[in-house]
């Protein structure tokens, strides 16, 4: 027994194999850290995510009564509203009985946008 000597070369164990949830937890880690490094993205995202979802906002311009008018501003429904916007012109029909809104946003038309592109 005297004739072997014992000697540690290297003090690191082997690594195990990472499991996949351990595996899927870090990429998961990196990705989220490296979204939140970079605040123009999340700032540009915001912003075109609200433009898809809840729409661009317009002003609105023009109107017809259902009604004739008894005076000025009398106006308690609406056939149509015209409203100005990012995307031009665009008429929208109120319920009976709804007035037109001064400020109010309207989702994108895709198409319209298609067509100036082609």
């Amino acid at each position: 027994m005297s004739k072997f000597e014992v000697k540690v070369v290297d003090g690191t164990p082997t690594k195990r194999p990472e499991r996949a949830i351990k595996r899927l937890r870090r990429r998961i880690g990196g990705t989220i850290k490296a979204v939140l490094l970079r605040p123009r993205l999340i700032v540009l995202t915001g912003i075109a995510g609200f433009f898809i979802f809840v729409g661009t906002p317009h002003v609105g311009w023009d109107y017809q009564c259902r009604h004739p008018m008894r005076g000025f501003g009398s106006c308690n429904s609406v056939a149509w509203c015209a409203y100005y916007g990012i995307q031009g012109r665009r008429e929208e029909r109120p319920a009976y009985g709804e007035r037109c809104k001064l400020v109010t946003f309207l989702p994108l038309d895709i198409n319209k946008m298609i067509e100036g592109v082609l």
